[in-house]
Formats: structure tokens, sequence, C-alpha cells
């Protein structure tokens, strides 16, 4: 008998790296989702690992290309957390978030208007009890193993 799943196209989980940026107060950014799936909900910075780039490398660039904000690699402590998330039928994602700490005055640019309404800096409290929480974030902020 034939394998059934030889016939069919695989799916497999993608990786995505979530960016926790900090600052010196506790508050983070947080940002409205446009555009792809998480329509209007609040989620951190972030997108794809990229072939062959590390953590840090994608957590950099993601914020850069996100928020216009200019970390280097080396100022992430990535891994910092994880979660998997079944968002959609064509969503599965395992996602690994990375955190870096900034300067008081540190002010996100919205460089991709198309893909967010625009960033704030939140407390970990007021997004635990923000409605509309990207997955993702929703299951990092609820993880009491996190030290945010």
């Amino acid at each position: 008998m034939p394998d059934e799943r030889a016939t069919e196209t695989q799916k497999h989980p993608r990786i995505g790296v979530g960016v926790i940026i900090r600052r010196e107060d506790g508050r983070i950014v947080v940002g409205r989702r446009r555009g792809s799936h998480g329509l209007g909900q609040l989620a951190l910075p972030g997108g794809a690992l990229e072939w062959k780039e590390s953590i840090a490398q994608c957590a950099s660039r993601e914020t850069m290309e996100e928020t216009g904000l200019d970390i280097a690699p080396e100022a992430w402590i990535a891994p910092f957390a994880m979660c998997e998330s079944v968002i959609d039928e064509n969503n599965h994602w395992l996602t690994v978030f990375a955190l870096a700490d900034v300067a008081a005055d540190c002010e996100p640019a919205n460089v991709e208007p198309h893909k967010c309404e625009g960033w704030t800096f939140m407390s970990i409290g007021d997004v635990r009890e923000a409605d509309n929480l990207f997955l993702p974030l929703r299951k990092l902020v609820n993880d009491r193993t996190v030290a945010l």
C-alpha cells in the first residue's frame, strides 16, 4: 500500500522571532497588526527567521525593518523564551523571543505602516490586560515562568 503522505504537500512549522524591546522602566514595544494573520491584534515586532540567520541577527534585522531602531546582534538575549502556536490551518509557528534593553528615551518609528498601525511602549501589566493579543504575545505574557 503506498504511503498517502508521500503524495501530499508536507507542511512544517516555521520559526518566528518575536522581539522584546524593553525600556529601563520595564515597558515593551507593541503595535497593532495590519495585513496578514492577526489583523488588529496587539503584537511584538518580529518575523520569520531566514536561512542561516541567527536569532540575534533576525531580531536586529526585524527591529530595523519594522521600528527603525538599530540594535546590534550582541545586545540581544536570545533565546529569551519560546512558545509554539497553531494560529490557523496554514500557520504553525515556533516563536523564539529575543530581549534587548534600550535607553529610556528610545522611540520606535512605524517604518512599515502597511503591516502595523504604530508602535508604543506598554507595561507588561497593561499588555496582559489588553484585548485581542496576537497568540505568541499572549502566550509570552501569560507564561509565569518568564520574568519580563
